[in-house]
């Protein structure tokens, strides 16, 4: 399924929610693991992973359409 653009939603949706799922799964067991202080810096280091994987996702994705828009015009 893509949207008039041409971007695929239902890849970059499914993508999100995977990314959703694995940083709060992340978070919880830090905060059930870890002492306060080391938790914060725990809280910052897996958001801005997923941060950095949700923006490659979306590069990815965009690429993808923009390679099959000029090579089936």
């Amino acid at each position: 399924m893509s949207s008039e653009s041409g971007l695929d939603v239902a890849r970059f949706g499914r993508l999100i929610t995977l990314i959703g799922f694995v940083t709060a799964v992340s978070l919880l067991t830090s905060a059930r693991v870890l002492p306060g202080d080391l938790f914060s810096v725990a809280v910052v280091a897996i958001g801005s992973i997923a941060l950095v994987t949700a923006i490659t996702g979306f590069l990815i994705a965009a690429g993808q359409t923009y390679d099959e828009q000029v090579h089936n015009p």
